[in-house]
């Protein structure tokens, strides 16, 4: 339990900076550059215009593997991923997020580099 909480009060930290002055509406239809460069089995819930973060569901939780190829994909476009099921994908039923070079897995209470080979 304090470790999720830990987790979560660490991403506050790391990805909320200045919120008032960053807040945007979010868009919740994907834009055309997102579907162009998601990788395929992906949908685009939310993102922020500005690029601070996007939502992604799919079917399955998501593997390294696909955690990579979405890094890939974005090239740094967003400050957060937040990765999610298709069926709940509202905000806060994120299972893990990524921002920089981490890997916040919320289930399993971790947090791994993505340079790392294992968690």
């Amino acid at each position: 339990m304090y470790r999720k909480l830990s987790i979560l009060f660490i991403l506050a930290l790391t990805s909320c900076t200045a919120y008032e002055e960053r807040e945007e509406v979010a868009e919740q239809v994907s834009p055309a550059a997102a579907r162009e460069t998601i990788p395929t089995g992906f949908t685009v819930v939310e993102q922020s215009p500005a690029g601070y973060f996007i939502r992604i569901s799919s079917p399955e939780r998501v593997t390294s593997g696909a955690i990579h190829s979405l890094c890939r994909a974005f090239d740094g476009r967003f400050d957060r991923i937040d990765l999610c099921l298709d069926d709940a994908h509202e905000r806060g039923d994120e299972y893990a997020s990524i921002i920089g070079n981490k890997v916040f897995d919320y289930d399993n209470d971790t947090i791994y580099s993505l340079n790392s080979t294992s968690k």
